[in-house]
C-alpha cells in the first residue's frame, strides 16, 4: 500500500497526518499528489502536478510585478523581473503532470504583460490590445519568456 507522511511544523496537528495516497490526494512541498489510472494501459501511477496554492502564488506575484503603478519603470527591468521568477517557478515545477498548470501561468503571464503594456501606451480597448500587442510580439520583441507547456519527457516509464 503506498502511503505517504508529511510533517511540516512541530505542534501542528492538521499538517502531520498520514495519508493513503491511493485513497486521497495530498499536497507536499508546492505539488499535489496523488494515484491514477492511465487513459490507455488502465495502470495507477503516481500523478504529480502544481497545488492550486503554489499557481494562485504565482500568478498574485506576477499581477504585483506588472501593476499599473510601474509604468514608469522601463519595460526591460519589468520583463527581466518577470522572466527570473517565471524561470525560477518553471525550473521547480515542470515536472511530469505539470502541462496545465503550466498552461495556465503562461496565459496569466501573456495576459498581464499585455494589461500593463496597453497601460503603458494609453490602448483602452482590449481588442485593440490584443491586436496591437499580440502574443508573438511579448516573446519576440520584448524577450518575455516562453513558459513550456510540454512535458519534457515522452513517456512516464523507463525504456528497457
Amino acid at each position: 500500500m503506498l502511503e505517504a507522511t508529511t510533517i511540516l511544523t512541530q505542534g501542528d496537528e492538521a499538517k502531520n497526518h498520514t495519508v493513503d495516497a491511493t485513497k486521497a490526494s495530498f499536497n507536499f512541498l508546492g505539488f499535489t499528489l496523488r494515484m491514477s489510472q492511465g487513459i490507455r494501459t488502465g495502470k495507477p501511477y503516481p500523478h504529480v502536478c502544481p497545488a492550486d496554492k503554489s499557481l494562485k502564488k504565482i500568478k498574485a506575484k506576477l499581477t504585483a510585478m506588472t501593476g499599473r503603478e510601474l509604468t514608469p519603470i522601463p519595460v526591460e527591468m519589468i520583463v527581466g523581473n518577470v522572466n527570473r521568477s517565471l524561470k525560477g517557478w518553471v525550473n521547480y515545477f515542470h515536472y511530469r503532470n505539470s502541462n496545465q498548470g503550466m498552461e495556465k501561468v503562461k496565459a496569466h503571464t501573456e495576459q498581464r504583460m499585455r494589461t500593463h503594456l496597453m497601460k503603458r501606451h494609453k490602448v483602452k480597448d482590449r481588442g485593440i490590445g490584443e491586436g496591437r500587442f499580440p502574443s508573438v510580439e511579448l516573446y519576440r520583441r520584448y524577450g518575455l519568456y516562453k513558459v513550456p507547456t510540454a512535458a519534457g519527457w515522452k513517456s512516464a516509464h523507463a525504456s528497457a
